[in-house]
């Protein structure tokens, strides 16, 4: 199984507490914030600090460790039906069930 890997950069409402989320889970790196993409100041210090905030957040999104829990999580949710569990709740809540 091919595990794909996430850099986050969350701007507004809950993406901050997703982003967060997926750093606590150890399948992402600490989430940038926006200046890590666009810099304040367009001078080459600004420039060169969000290049190098990228790049580690790379380095650490393609690291063994990140690719190890992403496959952990990805086995422990293979075996739910979301679809399935979610349909019976909606009945539940209907009174269809």
């Amino acid at each position: 199984m091919d595990i794909g890997c996430q850099i986050l950069c969350p701007f507004m409402l809950d993406q901050f507490y997703w982003a967060e989320r997926m750093f606590w889970l150890g399948v992402a790196p600490e989430p940038l914030k926006r200046n890590h993409l666009v810099p304040d100041n367009v001078d080459d210090t600004s420039i060169k600090e969000a290049a190098e905030a990228l790049s580690q957040a790379i380095q650490y999104a393609l690291s063994p460790r990140v690719k190890e829990c992403a496959k952990e999580i990805a086995e422990r949710i293979s075996v739910e039906d979301g679809v399935s569990e979610a349909v019976k709740n909606l009945k539940e809540e209907m009174g269809l069930f």
